[in-house]
């Protein structure tokens, strides 16, 4: 597929997507410091606003077993630009919502939305390059997409400081816009062969990809990484601004530091990438991530209540998933010889999921204590050794 596009496309595209991708993630990251002003504006509680974190994921959990067959029968570039379609209006909407239930529904559809972004966008990226071009293009991508996460709040914090948070879903839907613009010129259809929809042959090929350990071991394990990670941004406002009540400008740097890490994994794993075979890059990541979970618990313990314990160990936990994310991604849609749209389907399921279980634990386990998230980041570190110490039949390169 390579050779059929030109350079323009071919360096091009994934920047484009990756600004767009940014739009779709701060609808999360960007209005997590206005949770606690959108609770008292829309005369609510702390744990609904936060079910819209759930609401969002749950949306981007439920769509992608039926986008998937629909990309390999109708092409990749309309489901993006449909989706995007849905996304900028559904973010509007978000705009102009006043109460939490009206929210709360939108936010399941602008999930919903950004399912497509996956499905379609990260196939054709997979499509476009071989294995290493492929993983650097990822690790750059994932590099810049963190920045949501790692500014988003304190890109939050400065809108609040000179408006309501409904500018922040408002600045959101004309970035979306603009970028939806740019693709709808510049992205590419790779899916050249048209797979009809036959439901028991679809099903099939799920069942197949779903009994492949050699695609279940790399996406579970980005799957628990990716839970953690959404964990921390779930918790993280009520645990720097009510918990220690520092105020949304130091939140959004703590999340500036904790996602700065996971940039300079991406980085690093560029590099790793060229000189060590690639099992041994999956096994520092998960390395670091254990042990970020067990120091976390510790320092808990041993030292008196302070924001230090947890920013700290999630920082070393962030740099192991920023070289994990990438490695993972690729292995996964490499383990299973299926159609792109089913992997990408089932691989945006398990994304969607684990986003929706790290929000979820949050929600009924978080008890407002560092040691209590420090207990849930463990949980999840250890839950990563199964599928560490579990080898392969065959390697994958």
């Amino acid at each position: 597929m390579k050779n059929k596009l030109s350079d323009k496309i071919l360096n091009l595209f994934p920047i484009i997507l990756v600004i767009y991708e940014i739009s779709n993630y701060l609808a999360n990251d960007a209005y997590l410091p206005a949770m606690p002003e959108i609770a008292n504006q829309l005369q609510t509680t702390n744990h609904l606003v936060q079910l819209t974190l759930t609401a969002f994921f749950l949306g981007n959990a439920t769509m992608q077993l039926i986008l998937g067959p629909i990309s390999d029968r109708y092409g990749r570039r309309s489901l993006l630009l449909i989706g995007g379609a849905i996304f900028i209006l559904t973010t509007i909407i978000c705009a102009f919502s006043n109460n939490i239930y009206t929210l709360l529904i939108t936010r399941f559809f602008q999930g919903s939305a950004v399912t497509s972004l996956i499905v379609a966008g990260y196939a054709t990226i997979h499509a476009m390059y071989d294995q290493v071009r492929a993983i650097k293009t990822l690790a750059w991508m994932n590099s810049i997409t963190v920045l949501a996460p790692a500014l988003g709040p304190l890109f939050g914090a400065l809108i609040l400081l000179i408006g309501s948070w409904h500018w922040i879903f408002i600045i959101l839907a004309i970035w979306a816009s603009a970028s939806w613009i740019a693709l709808f010129r510049l992205m590419p259809e790779t899916c050249e062969t048209q797979i009809a929809i036959e439901p028991k042959k679809i099903i099939n090929q799920y069942w197949l990809v779903l009994s492949n350990w050699q695609f279940i071991k790399p996406m579970m394990s980005l799957s628990i990484l990716f839970a953690a990670m959404i964990a921390w941004i779930a918790a993280g406002p009520f645990l720097v601004m009510d918990s220690f009540h520092y105020s949304a400008l130091v939140f959004g740097l703590m999340q500036a530091l904790v996602f700065g890490a996971f940039i300079f994994g991406t980085h690093r794993v560029s590099k790793f990438i060229e000189r060590m075979p690639i099992e041994k890059i999956t096994r520092i990541s998960v390395s670091l991530a254990v042990a970020a979970g067990i120091l976390s618990v510790m320092l808990s313990l041993l030292t008196r209540d302070n924001l230090f314990n947890v920013v700290f160990p999630m920082m070393i936990f962030a740099f192991g998933a920023g070289i994990g994310f990438p490695v993972f991604n690729r292995l996964a849609i490499e383990g299973s010889n299926e159609s792109m749209g089913i992997k990408m389907a089932l691989f945006a399921s398990f994304m969607g999921m684990s986003g929706l279980l790290g929000s979820v634990v949050i929600g009924s386990f978080y008890t407002g204590t560092v040691l209590g998230f420090s207990s849930i980041l463990l949980t999840f570190s250890v839950a990563l050794l199964p599928f560490t110490l579990c080898r392969r039949k065959k390697s994958l390169i």
